[in-house]
Formats: structure tokens, sequence, C-alpha cells
């Protein structure tokens, strides 16, 4: 049975174990010319070093924390960008959210309301030319017809044809 020293089983005291060296693996032999990298991938390579500093130092934080026997605050929550903010803020965000939501559905409403007021308006407007677009017309045609009347009457009576458009 193989025990790394800290490796502990149930009724067995921990024993000092030899752990043999590791198998070599063949590396190919260090080159003398420098690497060239292309300025992008220095760049991806600057930014992975960065972020698993970032990863080390917040692993390490973690680590001191849960050493020293941390325990967070019940009342402080962490918000996704890292932010501490309690409850009782949580709460206040969420009511002045729910008040612009409100507002601006409110003046959505008032919007459509005003645009189906006027959408009434025009279409009133409309009608109204239109009647007396139609009234002109009815008086353009009966003082054409006075007009043309002298000219129409014959002694025989006339054949009227419906004409359907």
């Amino acid at each position: 049975m193989y025990l790394e020293p800290y490796q502990i089983q149930e009724g067995v005291q921990m024993q000092q174990v030899r752990v043999p060296r590791a198998p070599q693996v063949p590396v190919p032999p260090v080159s003398a010319t420098p690497l060239e990298l292309s300025r992008e991938t220095r760049q991806q390579l600057r930014v992975t070093r960065h972020r698993a500093f970032e990863w080390h130092q917040e692993n390490a934080q973690w680590t001191q924390q849960l050493l020293d026997g941390y325990e967070a605050p019940t009342d402080v929550l962490v918000t996704p960008s890292g932010l501490a903010t309690s409850p009782e803020e949580l709460q206040k965000q969420l009511e002045t959210q729910k008040n612009v939501a409100d507002a601006l559905e409110r003046r959505v409403k008032q919007q459509k309301e005003a645009q189906e007021a006027e959408q009434r308006r025009f279409e009133d407007m409309l009608t109204t030319l239109k009647t007396a677009g139609d009234v002109a017309a009815l008086e353009q045609c009966e003082e054409k017809l006075e007009a043309e009347k002298t000219q129409l009457l014959t002694s025989k009576p006339r054949k009227m044809e419906i004409v359907r458009l």
C-alpha cells in the first residue's frame, strides 16, 4: 500500500514513507536562439499572466480567511461586481429600479394615449375634409349641370345609361 506522508487512514497511525524519485522525461535541448513571438502572442501572454496573478491573489486571500477562521457577516452580500452590499441597500436599489420602470411604463402609456388622440384628430380632420370636399364637388357639379342644361335640352327625352366604374 502506497501512502503519502500527509494521508491518514482510520485506525492506522501516520507512517513515514519513502517516495521514489519521479521518472525522468526526455526534454529537447535548449535552443541558443531567442524565441520569436509575435506582438499579439506577447499581449496574450501578458493578459494570461495578469489573470493568473489575480487568481493567485484571490486564492491567497481566501486561504488566509479560511486559516484565520473568517466568517462573513450574515447581513453583507457580495454582488457579481465584487462590491459588498447589505440587503437594505439591495432593497433600496430594487425599489429605485422598480420606480424607474413604473415611470417609464407611465410615460409609454401617456405617449400611446397622445398618439391615439392625434390619430383620432387626424381621422376626424380627414372625414371633415372629405365631407367638405364632397359638398364643394357637389356644388361644382350642380353649377356645371345648370350651365349645360341649356345645351342638353332637346325635344325628345334621352335614355340614361348606367355606367359601372
